[in-house]
């Protein structure tokens, strides 16, 4: 698991960030958050999102692009089963997307990564 700093979008087109769990999961920062949340709000209206993992002065992954649901159902959603076999390693066994909280993968339309070797 990784910090995610996300900006969704608002109605009014303003920027709003908040952190978040990701795992970097075949590319691509998966994520989640409560249903009844802003955010998840926010992802239903408008996809749209900006993401920072920034662990330190060393390293920077930016991905800008949409925010794609996390099918639970179905088997078809290649990201699932590899999201699902992260979340039990972080947290344990639980019924994570079954429960109805909603998770998301970035969709990245550019990505950028910095990173600076340590000083000798």
């Amino acid at each position: 698991m990784r910090l995610l700093s996300l900006a969704t979008v608002t109605a009014d087109h303003r920027p709003l960030v908040g952190a978040v769990d990701a795992f970097f999961i075949r590319g691509a920062f998966c994520f989640g958050s409560s249903p009844t949340s802003v955010r998840a709000r926010h992802l239903a209206a408008r996809p749209q999102v900006s993401a920072v993992h920034l662990p330190g002065e060393h390293l920077s992954v930016t991905a800008h692009g949409r925010a794609i649901p996390i099918g639970w159902e179905g088997g078809g959603d290649p990201y699932a089963g590899p999201l699902l076999d992260a979340l039990r390693d972080a947290y344990g066994e639980g019924n994570f997307g079954e429960q109805g909280f909603p998770y998301w993968r970035i969709e990245a339309d550019k990505m950028f990564v910095f990173h600076m070797p340590p000083a000798d």
